[in-house]
């Protein structure tokens, strides 16, 4: 949801993650900043992490994650498109705007293939084409030492339930 938004029926605000979540035995729940402009995925996204008791917060673009940030919201895992309105998930990461918020790890989630060497550039955490499984974001949010401590991060394969 973007600032300003009032939750639907059934949805928490965006920095509030869901009362009837449980994070999974051994996991500490993260706080995900979501960089998408697709809103529609990035609720579905949403719904699903705050289902799993991690806080999930969503910015439209990346002037609006870098005055999140600026307003003190500190996440521990960003999820970053990199095509989006007004400036690119590339310059949201050369502005400096996740230095305030203590460097958490990004995983670029995009259309736009990667090549490692990019990745590597720009100290990305790792890549998840789209479409993808939720099930498969879920993995990788919840199998980063950020959340689960010292597990190794694999991009499972398979199983596309699609978005």
């Amino acid at each position: 949801m973007s600032s300003g938004e009032a939750p639907g029926p059934g949805e928490t605000p965006d920095a509030t993650p869901s009362p009837a979540g449980a994070t999974p035995a051994g996991l500490v729940p993260a706080r995900i900043l979501l960089i998408e402009d697709d809103l529609p995925l990035a609720h579905i996204v949403a719904k699903h992490l705050r289902a799993r008791g991690h806080e999930a917060q969503i910015a439209a673009s990346a002037e609006e994650a870098a005055e999140q940030i600026a307003e003190g919201f500190r996440p521990t895992l960003v999820l970053l498109d990199i095509n989006l309105p007004g400036d690119s998930g590339w310059a949201f990461l050369r502005s400096g705007a996740l230095e305030a918020a203590g460097k958490p790890p990004v995983f670029v989630v995009s259309a736009t293939t990667v090549p490692p060497s990019r990745l590597r550039e720009f100290g990305c955490a790792g890549y998840l084409p789209k479409p993808f499984a939720v099930s498969t974001l879920i993995e990788i949010v919840e199998r980063h030492p950020s959340v689960a401590d010292g597990a190794e991060i694999s991009v499972p394969q398979g199983d596309f339930d699609a978005f």
